[in-house]
């Protein structure tokens, strides 16, 4: 391959039509030593400069910062030079690289695609631009799994889809499109099991995502578990959107993660509210309601609104499972009964998966978990702003 047209590559943004995104890849983690192996297929690397080295199958290229805060490259042990940044570009759609750090507790991943790495505050930047059916099929592995039926697939392939291209902006400050992790969509790298459920309920929906009545993309959102009634979005996000009404979900009341129990010290509780809130712990009104709240149906403050306590901000700094809890005391500790897995706007996973098992259609879950909307195909047109 001329390598000149490696440059032009990397500056197209569609390749034969097939759209592109740009990933941050161990986004949050301060990676400051990384290896890639050549698995299936050979790769070019290019620095700023030009043309650095091939990668071929097999082969190990080593990236470590140095106390200059420039990337130091080897290939199988041999010092190549240092510099600020470096390209990856894989020869062959079908071609991938494993990669494996010290620095990360995550097990090797392996990766489709082109990377732009460089480095900043003395940590690798690594970004992964892939063709976003590729990026699809690890985002469904790790979001829901390798065992599933195809059609829960399709379900997940178009709320995915649909969701990558509306937050195309989420990271366009740092060069990127989405991160890896669940504040954007879990993505840990390329998808190897032996089903062909994955592939299949990509390519069967190819293209495809939901649409609101005035034909723009649908806001889509989705967690594991709802609890048994989904949330409302200023619920937990202190943003409205009139498409999210709170509704009863019983096909996902009776799945794993449906109910949860924590017990937390009653201190640590107290103390929370004290100093975080100001409420006035020893009035016996409230030590009564901290020990005995309820939710029938979900609500969006502790205790009372009056005292404007988020949900939201207990089950982060608690750590729990979900925003829908009771709370009575045992013994020096309250216990958080708790419901559901996740923030519960849109779509519920578990109950979408159970919906399947009965024979529901992916069309049918789609209409049932994002009301009023409808399956379309999107335009071929470019995501980067």
């Amino acid at each position: 391959m001329n390598r000149l047209v490696f440059i032009f590559l990397i500056l197209m943004p569609f390749f034969v039509g097939a759209q592109k995104i740009r990933v941050g890849v161990f986004y949050g983690k301060e990676i400051k030593s990384l290896t890639i192996r050549s698995i299936n297929g050979n790769c070019q690397v290019h620095t700023a400069k030009g043309f650095l080295t091939d990668l071929n199958e097999g082969s190990i290229i080593t990236l470590n910062i140095n106390s200059a805060k420039k990337i130091h490259i080897s290939l199988d042990g041999k010092f190549l030079g240092v510099s600020d940044s470096l390209f990856l570009h894989q020869l062959e759609f079908a071609d991938y690289l494993s990669f494996l750090s010290p620095d990360s507790r995550f097990k090797k991943r392996k990766y489709q695609g082109d990377f732009n790495i460089s480095q900043s505050k003395g940590a690798l930047v690594i970004i992964n631009e892939i063709l976003i059916d590729d990026y699809l099929e690890g985002v469904l592995a790790s979001e829901a799994g390798t065992r599933l039926e195809t059609e829960y697939y399709k379900v997940q392939a178009i709320i995915s889809r649909t969701y990558a291209l509306n937050n195309s902006n989420k990271h366009i400050n740092e060069g990127f499109n989405l991160c890896d992790g669940v504040h954007c969509q879990a993505y840990l790298g390329r998808y190897e099991g032996e089903s062909n459920a994955i592939l299949n309920g990509i390519d069967s929906t190819k293209g495809k995502i939901l649409l609101d009545s005035n034909n723009n993309r649908f806001p889509v959102f989705f967690s594991a578990n709802c609890g048994g009634q989904s949330s409302e979005t200023d619920q937990i996000w202190s943003a409205n959107i009139a498409a999210y009404l709170s509704r009863v979900d019983t096909f996902c009341i009776h799945t794993r993660q449906a109910n949860w129990e924590k017990y937390i010290p009653k201190k640590d509780v107290v103390s929370f509210l004290k100093e975080k809130y100001f409420v006035d712990v020893n009035s016996p009104m409230i030590a009564h309601e901290i020990i005995n709240f309820k939710q029938d149906n979900r609500k969006t403050f502790f205790i009372h609104p009056y005292y404007g306590i988020p949900l939201r901000d207990i089950r982060k700094h608690f750590g729990l499972k979900s925003t829908y809890f009771d709370t009575e005391q045992v013994g020096d500790k309250i216990l958080f009964k708790g419901k559901g897995f996740g923030h519960g706007v849109g779509l519920c996973q578990e109950g979408a998966m159970n919906m399947i098992k009965k024979n529901f259609s992916y069309e049918q879950v789609l209409k049932y978990y994002f009301s009023g909307t409808k399956i379309s195909d999107y335009r071929i047109d470019t995501i980067y702003k």
